[in-house]
């Protein structure tokens, strides 16, 4: 074999390994996913996961230092696909009333297509750690998209000249996942939950 053969022989298996680890990589999110949401953090192991997604053990820790890192893999990945949704929804919005209406029906919407997911990965990051993780989790990183939105409405004088933005963004990703678990649990009507959701937060935060 000539060293330009060899060297190609080598690419090919290398393209091949990183195949495999891509593919058991996303095994191991979607077996994740899957029993975050019906068991929770606590009640999964590491081994239940390998074991869902069909790969050894040993391929778990290929890709997560521990239980806690695939969480916070998940819990990225759950935040990207919601900022798809809100991206679609915050581009016709324009007042702080239709603003605030379309982000919790981007909210809903990806709620109702992706069940369990938003409360699983709204875990309070503190009661799974003792320590800092270093990494962002999805409530900051939604309380910030309200945050930004409440800044510019402020300028716009549609919110409070006062208001503290930061807070307000942290109460509202709160009073969503509250409202929200309270609201499937009544089989409340999305549209008037939405209304009366969208009213309260209006009524909160304009001047």
């Amino acid at each position: 074999m000539s060293a330009g053969e060899g060297e190609a022989s080598d690419a090919i298996q290398l393209s091949g390994a990183a195949r495999r680890k891509r593919e058991s990589r996303r095994k191991l999110m979607a077996a994740a996913r899957k029993l975050f949401v019906e068991r929770g953090y606590h009640e999964t192991r590491p081994q239940d996961i390998s074991r869902e997604a069909g790969v050894g053990h040993g391929t778990f820790y290929l890709h997560f230092e521990d239980k806690l890192d695939c969480f916070l893999a998940f819990t990225e990945e759950a935040a990207d696909e919601l900022h798809v949704f809100v991206e679609t929804h915050h581009a016709v919005a324009g007042s702080i009333e239709e603003g605030i209406r379309e982000l919790l029906t981007a909210i809903f919407e990806y709620s109702d297509e992706n069940p369990g997911v938003l409360a699983a990965a709204l875990t309070d990051v503190s009661v799974l750690s003792t320590g800092d993780t270093g990494r962002r989790m999805p409530v900051d990183r939604w309380a910030e998209v309200w945050s930004e939105l409440l800044e510019k409405w402020k300028e716009t004088g549609e919110a409070a000249p006062d208001l503290d933005v930061r807070m307000a963004g942290y109460l509202i990703v709160g009073a969503i996942k509250q409202g929200g678990a309270y609201g499937y649990r009544r089989k409340l009507d999305r549209t008037k939950m939405i209304e009366g959701m969208t009213r309260l937060f209006v009524r909160a935060l304009k001047k």
